[in-house]
């Protein structure tokens, strides 16, 4: 009967190719950079030198290795960013919009900054109270720039999901829902513009004021409420036409939880 003989991988590798592990040469070495003394191994295809060079080159090739994965991470991350920012529906011209970037020459527009900063930090703690902005008055003083750049802040800086839309864009999803043949129901649309963290309504009162747009404003208004997610409502009514168009429930719950109304009665910047 033969005796077989069990070999390991590393046997049976060393038997096919044994000039890979087998020394070409040794011989003893010092090493000037540490002091010591080593046998030097020269193989075919690799030379063993000093254990202490080799223990730092394989600390440099780990080192690079983390730092190539924190930069395919960093570009990855950004990659997510510019999603969410085109995903966003933030209008290109206001899209690299910055609070600090509002031009602010009196006291009443460096007051309107220092509340959007308020508001901005809310959400950089991550614990955002929920409470909404009103941005009331002329065409042309900033409304959109200031409440774009905090959508920008809450997706480039918290890691956010912000969406900017209109009162007409909102009715008219919904008015697509209610299709036969559309994919999403009039409710999953209501939940979708809920869900994120930050929702900008412009062209607040430009409607034409049916029941149908107004319930639809409402609804969409009133999911995020209810689940105390922020909105911010840009107007170029005045605060009493901006309660004509809305209606009372909206006007009086955008003041809840310390939400604020803030005027933007100057001149136009645009010239």
């Amino acid at each position: 009967m033969e005796t077989e003989t069990l070999y390991g991988i590393g046997d049976l590798v060393r038997q096919t190719l044994p000039d890979l592990f087998t020394p070409v040469s040794t011989c003893r070495k010092t090493c000037a950079k540490h002091d010591i003394d080593y046998t030097e191994e020269v193989y075919t295809r690799f030379t063993r030198g000093c254990p202490e060079c080799a223990k730092e080159a394989e600390a440099e090739r780990q080192q690079r290795q983390a730092e190539e994965r924190a930069e395919q991470h960093r570009q990855w991350q950004q990659q997510q960013i510019e999603k969410r920012i085109g995903d966003s529906r933030i209008p290109k011209r206001f899209c690299d919009k910055t609070i600090t970037g509002y031009r602010a020459d009196n006291e009443q527009q460096r007051y309107i900054v220092e509340r959007f900063k308020a508001y901005a930090k809310e959400f950089s703690s991550g614990a955002h109270s929920g409470r909404c902005l009103t941005l009331l008055g002329n065409a042309g003083t900033g409304k959109t720039h200031l409440a774009c750049a905090i959508g920008r802040h809450v997706i480039r800086n918290c890691n956010g999901f912000a969406r900017f839309t209109s009162v007409a864009e909102i009715n008219r999803i919904v008015r697509e829902s209610k299709s036969y043949d559309s994919e999403i129901s009039e409710s999953e649309v209501i939940a979708a513009f809920g869900g994120y963290d930050l929702l900008i309504i412009d062209e607040v009162g430009v409607q034409s004021g049916t029941e149908a747009e107004s319930r639809a404003l409402f609804d969409v208004f009133n999911e995020r409420y209810q689940n105390m997610k922020p909105t911010i409502l840009i107007s170029n009514l005045s605060p009493e036409g901006f309660k004509a168009a809305v209606g009372d429930r909206i006007a009086d719950r955008v003041k809840e939880d310390g939400g604020e109304v803030l005027i933007f009665d100057w001149e136009s910047s645009r010239g």
